[in-house]
């Protein structure tokens, strides 16, 4: 597989719900995932994402409804 020179990685409030969007409606393929870690990679056609559930340990602010401001590094 090759990468995208950016993947924009998205925090996600719940995990399972957003890979069912993510693949069941958006149609994305999960390429990779840990499981325990609840985080995935994701692609669809020339388009790849990461997402993980808020876990405490990436945020750089305060997330509030709704999400987008925060950065994970």
């Amino acid at each position: 597989m090759r990468f995208n020179q950016l993947v924009p990685e998205l925090s996600v409030s719940d995990i399972e719900n957003s890979k069912r969007f993510y693949t069941d409606v958006l149609r994305f393929r999960i390429e990779y995932e840990r499981v325990e870690d609840k985080f995935a990679f994701l692609s669809l056609e020339e388009a790849q994402l990461m997402i993980n559930e808020i876990n405490g340990h990436w945020e750089t602010g305060k997330l509030e409804y709704p999400l987008g401001r925060g950065v994970s590094r």
